[in-house]
Order: C-alpha cells, then structure tokens, then sequence
C-alpha cells in the first residue's frame, strides 16, 4: 500500500509539472521570459533557460543489493522503488538537493531512504546533459523479519553518489535516467551496498516558455532571364584531307560552336555548302562533295538541330571560294562551307 500511494504521488507531481508547463507555454512572453532567454543566448544553450531556480521531480526504478552482499538479506535482494526529489540551481552547473526514496521489500523490510547533498551538471549538446550528485542519506527500515534472525537496523546513515542523463524537453520539463549508490545498509549480519537504478521527470519553476518551432521548407524559384546569344560568326569552313569525307577533330570541334548557337537562337538557319578542289574528275569531285556537306548535315540532326533549318547542296569545284591567299587554292577548297543566317 505504501508503494501504491507513493507512486500515485509521484505520477500527481509529474502531472502538475506538465500541466504548469503547458500553461507557461500559452501565457504570452513577458519581460522577465524575455529576459531570461537573453541570459539563455548568452550561455550558448537554449536549455539552460534561467541557469538558477528551484525544481521538483518524482521518479520510479528498482534498488538490489550485488550478490556479494546477498549472505547479509533474508529475502529478496530486489525491490521496487519510488523517488521523490526536489533542488535548487545556483547556475547550470552546480545545485543542491533533497530526496525521499522508498523501496518495498527488500530483504524483508521497507526502506525509506531521506538524502540530500550536491548535484552537478554537465552539457553535453544542446538537450542531453549529465549529472553526478554525492551527499548523505538516513535510512530508516520497517523491519518484517518475525524471528530477527536476519533484521536490518532500524535507522543508519550512508554516504551516497549518483550518476545520471537528463534530456531537456522544454526549458522547464526534463526526463533523466540514473543510478544511485548508497554504501552501508546495515543488517544484523554485516552490512551491504544498495544501488538504485531508475527512470523519472523534473520540472524547474520560473523558466521561459519554449515557443513552438515549425519548420517549413519553402522552394524559391528564381526568375532568370534568358537573353538570346548572338551569333559571333556567321561562316565557318572545315577544310579536308585529299579525298576525305568524314568529319575531322577539327569539324566537330566548330560543328559544336554552330549547335550551341542554333540552339540559342531558334530563328537561325544554317545553308550547308560542299566542295573540293580541282585534283580529280568532276565525276569524282561531285560525290566527294556531295558526302562532305551530307556528313556535316547528319551531324547537325544528330545533335538536335531540325533538318528544315539546314538548306544542304554541293557544288564540287565549279563555285569555289573566294581568297586573296595564292597558295589556298586546294585547302580551302576541300571543305564544307556553313553560313548562319
């Protein structure tokens, strides 16, 4: 029954905790909320809210005594447990605290542990610290052992450490998980060594409330303008080889230049223009020339420049290009001819 009622209390503490925070978080900012963040900000975590101020928790777990302490219990070496504690942070580092601890049936007594001490604490990220707290407790047992072979003192005094995890919810309510050691729980046959492992929440008074954080991903589309390239050149020639009529490095290297600017520039067509020089028939010199601007043509198609906009012929060397050089005669000549326009 002892159990039931403490643990009743400690889910009535973390109720109220919840519901004080929940009202904090719906009342508006005030002066001293907006002081408190800054004072937050300055500390680099948003968690330390107020480092200072008076908090209340409750938590529940379970205390055994090791197997090399068992010869000293008659009875379960394992209990249930219920913790009651309250503190005061002078900053987010350093406190003080109190505790109430009562476990149900442990070797046949129920123990009711008082404490108090020192407690510090350690950031670890913005949310999740830990925590170590020494200090000294009293433990009083309700012994039920009816023969006394095996009895635990009825009162004695322990020094005792803990070591824990606290994950911040909001600035006032916290979850932790933790260990507490106490070292001389006397019986009749000697005495033994206690831990208590356990699971609760703190709530800590005068904290600003956390505002909700809604994220939403927002995708900006940005407007460019396109201007339409200006053609730099408006004739190319891609000289050949004696008889060559597949395109060289050099033809597609310039073809390249030509699908970039018909693409950029819809509204420009292309005429297409064989030739060669006067080496061979004319027989000859009209299929090669023929091939010539029909290869540079299929290259154009193939790279996505619409065959209506290409106007292709071949002339062979009966319409040749215009030089002032003497020795250009046959180099020039054996070439495709492109003009944009």
């Amino acid at each position: 029954m002892k159990l039931k009622s403490l643990s009743l209390a400690v889910v009535a503490a973390l109720s109220l905790g919840v519901a004080t925070s929940a009202m904090a978080a719906d009342a508006p900012a005030t002066a001293t909320n907006n002081t408190a963040l800054s004072q937050s900000a300055a500390t680099g975590h948003w968690y330390a809210g107020q480092g200072h101020g008076f908090w209340v928790g409750g938590a529940l777990g379970m205390g055994y005594v090791g197997s090399a302490d068992s010869g000293a219990f008659n009875g379960q070496t394992s209990a249930p447990s219920a913790k009651l504690d309250a503190g005061y942070d002078f900053n987010q580092y350093v406190g003080v605290y109190a505790s109430y601890d009562f476990m149900h049936d442990l070797g046949n007594s129920d123990l009711n542990l008082a404490t108090v001490g020192i407690k510090g604490n350690l950031p670890l990220t913005q949310k999740l610290s830990a925590f170590a707290k020494v200090g000294g407790t009293y433990i009083y047992a309700n012994d039920k052992d009816a023969n006394q072979v095996f009895h635990m003192h009825s009162d004695s005094f322990s020094a005792t450490g803990g070591l824990g995890l606290s994950y911040q919810i909001t600035h006032a309510l916290s979850t932790q998980i933790g260990a507490d050691y106490y070292q001389n729980l006397r019986t009749s046959q000697g005495h033994a060594d206690l831990t208590q492992a356990y699971w609760g929440m703190t709530y800590k008074f005068g904290q600003p409330a956390t505002p909700a954080v809604v994220t939403n991903t927002v995708e900006v589309v940005k407007e460019v303008a396109v201007e339409a390239q200006i053609p730099t050149r408006s004739s190319y020639v891609l000289p050949y080889q004696n008889g060559q009529t597949k395109l060289n490095d050099y033809g597609r290297y310039n073809l390249g230049e030509v699908v970039a600017t018909m693409q950029a520039n819809p509204e420009v067509n292309a005429q297409i223009i064989g030739r060669t020089d006067k080496v061979g028939s004319q027989a000859i010199n009209e299929k090669i020339s023929a091939e010539r601007a029909a290869n540079v043509a299929s290259f154009l198609e193939a790279n996505g420049i619409s065959a209506s906009r290409l106007t292709v012929s071949h002339v062979a060397n009966s319409n040749p290009i215009q030089t002032n050089s003497a020795d250009s005669t046959n180099y020039v000549q054996r070439s495709v001819q492109i003009i944009l326009k």
